[in-house]
């Protein structure tokens, strides 16, 4: 869903059609509420240097630079790409469709299946169209996040009488439930298995009284590499449906009018079932909004401590979900908080940021006529999003960056909704169309693409399916920024380098030994950055694929960051919620790490104690060292070879005097000049002249 939508669900009445029909009043509603709550506290004053997630990193008091090293030598590299809704079942993709998905160079796709639209009557089973969306991406090579939320109204628990049924189409390409299918399903709390358990095992049966558990375990079985879709397909093997979310937003009221603890059930029955079907698949927990519930993520994990199964089943998700919308930094901030939280509990997994996005308020079918329009951008600053979001998160440990949405789809608006382009004039004074006040006079513009003329909603743009700036940066990700590893993340520009103007975060390249920077002016002033070379020339890269090479002068490059622009967080009128325009400045390492040795002047006999320590500066960071041991002038012997350590005690004896030398070696392959100290090891004894009388 829309970052928009998702803001707004807090502070509006139940619809009668659509609980994800929002309008812009209800949004600034909610963001003012939003920022009183966030924007005084974390939101404005973030860490001033951040080391990459769970990498010791030393940040020297008298030093203006961050100390290296981050990322182990081994460490996972990303992140991958996704588009949400390149295709779905109710909006199902032409060739032309497939063929600008497929041109992001993202290789993964996210929709929802939704159960309502699958058992349209009680046991009775209608998968056509989404047989049809998901062979159409498996025939487009592309990897899918199916979503499977939704709860049948004949299967309604939740309090007070039933909504009405919906009427009308649901709304494409977005992701969104009617007041009806928000509540927790019958049978929820029913065993799993037909033996009166939960417990997984060989042989065993589906209990049909539980609803979820039937038919998470129906989808998967249907969807899973070898099964019935593939096996009617032909599908080579290994194709199929693999990575499965349960639900949506959860911590949304507009998604779940459940309790927590009836979701963490429905996790971990969805979890089992899943992988009773499919012991290979991979479980996501539904992507958290992070607005109404911080503590969602946390008290589900609290209701697991308590239950038996869930270590021996990974608390019941393989992988953890978030999602960001306008603000560019909250992408660092939601994906960190969550590792944070698996950090602390010592359960490390696979974060990914699969909504993310902001639309743009002066294009088509955006309102033009308001550039302050809440929660938006201009085409240029949705383009340094893209950038800027994928940077933040993947710093923070993202390994997958999804964009919302391929196309504007209808956005938070009615299915139907459409109008030509217009300058407001079309709108009364509540933002409804003056010849219809049921639909809205503006839409969000969040696609890579504008919508074909065949949309469903806004279908006369005047260019139909054109790309947008946004396609162009996220194309620059998709070409320039994978495979890389965290380094460090610093803010110069001011009188403390980690608070400053300017925001550079830096990446190494492990199959390049490049480093990659990005960087940007955090303000609404131009800034000077001056970054020392790794090499001596480097290719710069802006949101707009423009590429130049550069020369390094003295050995630095200087770049002039443009201002920041974006001020449209009307809840607090001096944030820049999207810096200037990015650049990623990518270079070789080439520069030799330096080290230094600490030893003691002499030594006793027994375990001498050293230490050592390599500084990369700006590099791709010193990893491993080797260590060398002489004794008394004579061959120099290996005592540690490419170790990590820092520190060690050498065996010494009495008398002798030993000589050490330590070479390091960073990332990219690059020696140092060695470091050498000679300690002798003496007699404890205290020695005392002779008394001499004057």
């Amino acid at each position: 869903m829309n970052g928009n939508e998702t803001a707004a669900r807090e502070h509006r009445p139940a619809p009668l059609l659509l609980v994800a029909l929002v309008a812009p009043v209800a949004l600034a509603l909610f963001l003012l509420l939003w920022g009183a709550h966030r924007a005084q506290s974390a939101l404005n004053t973030p860490p001033a240097l951040q080391p990459a997630p769970s990498q010791a990193q030393e940040t020297h008091a008298d030093s203006p630079w961050p100390a290296q090293p981050a990322a182990p030598e081994d460490a996972h590299t990303g992140p991958e790409y996704g588009v949400v809704f390149m295709s779905s079942a109710e909006a199902p993709a032409d060739e032309q469709q497939y063929a600008n998905a497929l041109s992001t160079e993202a290789s993964w796709n996210r929709w929802p299946i939704y159960w309502p639209n699958v058992e349209v009557a009680e046991d009775t089973f209608d998968w056509s169209s989404q047989d049809a969306a998901v062979n159409g991406d498996m025939q487009h090579g592309l990897q899918l996040n199916a979503i499977l939320l939704g709860t049948p109204g004949f299967y309604w628990t939740g309090d007070g009488a039933q909504p009405a049924a919906p009427t009308g189409p649901r709304p494409t390409n977005r992701v969104a439930l009617y007041p009806q299918e928000t509540a927790a399903p019958q049978g929820l709390y029913d065993h799993i298995f037909t033996d009166d358990s939960d417990v997984p095992g060989p042989g065993k049966n589906i209990n049909p009284d539980n609803k979820w558990a039937r038919f998470v375990y129906m989808a998967v079985n249907r969807y899973k590499p070898g099964g019935a879709l593939a096996q009617a397909h032909g599908w080579p093997e290994g194709v199929g449906v693999t990575h499965w979310e349960m639900w949506n937003e959860p911590d949304l009221d507009s998604f779940w009018n459940g309790t927590v603890e009836q979701y963490a059930r429905l996790l971990k029955v969805g979890y089992i079932a899943a992988k009773h079907a499919d012991p290979d698949a991979t479980i996501l927990f539904g992507g958290l909004a992070f607005f109404e519930a911080d503590s969602f993520y946390d008290t589900v994990l609290a209701l697991y401590d308590a239950d038996p199964l869930a270590a021996a089943h990974n608390h019941f998700h393989d992988v953890m979900v978030v999602h960001n919308y306008f603000y560019a930094w909250r992408s660092w901030l939601n994906v960190y908080t969550l590792e944070q939280t698996l950090a602390a509990r010592g359960m490390p997994k696979p974060i990914w940021l699969n909504e993310s996005g902001v639309p743009a308020w002066n294009d088509y079918p955006g309102p033009v006529w308001d550039p302050t329009s809440g929660l938006r951008a201009t085409t240029a600053e949705q383009a340094n999003f893209v950038i800027q979001s994928a940077l933040y998160a993947t710093f923070a440990g993202a390994d997958v960056i999804f964009h919302f949405q391929l196309y504007d789809g209808c956005g938070n608006q009615p299915q139907g909704t459409d109008f030509p382009p217009h300058d407001g004039s079309l709108c009364d004074a509540n933002g409804r169309l003056v010849d219809n006040p049921d639909y809205p006079c503006a839409g969000d513009a969040n696609g890579l693409f504008s919508n074909p003329t065949d949309a469903a909603c806004f279908t006369q743009h005047p260019n139909p399916e054109s790309p947008r700036p946004n396609y162009t940066a996220f194309r620059v990700l998709t070409t320039y920024f994978r495979d890389v590893q965290p380094l460090w993340r610093l803010r110069p520009g001011g009188a403390d380098p980690y608070t400053g103007p300017q925001e550079w975060i830096a990446f190494y390249r492990p199959s390049t030994g490049e480093r990659v920077l990005g960087l940007w002016s955090r303000t609404g002033e131009e800034q000077t950055a001056v970054v020392p070379a790794t090499h001596g020339s480097a290719l710069l890269v802006g949101p707009n694929a423009a590429t130049q090479m550069l020369t390094a002068t003295n050995g630095t490059y200087t770049l002039t960051l443009p201002a920041a622009t974006n001020q449209n967080a009307f809840w607090d009128p001096s944030l820049y919620a999207i810096g200037g325009r990015p650049w990623l400045l990518i270079e070789p390492d080439t520069q030799a790490p330096l080290v230094t040795l600490q030893a003691p002047p002499f030594g006793r006999a027994g375990l001498l104690p050293i230490s050592w320590e390599g500084d990369d500066q700006f590099g791709s960071g010193a990893v491993a060292y080797t260590v060398t041991v002489s004794v008394d002038g004579g061959p120099a012997t290996t005592w540690l070879a490419g170790t990590a350590a820092t520190a060690g005690a050498y065996p010494v004896e009495l008398g002798r005097t030993y000589t050490f030398t330590v070479t390091a070696r960073d990332r990219a392959g690059n020696l140092s000049s060695p470091a050498t100290a000679s300690v002798p090891i003496i007699d404890p004894t205290p020695f005392y002249l002779p008394t001499i009388n004057p």
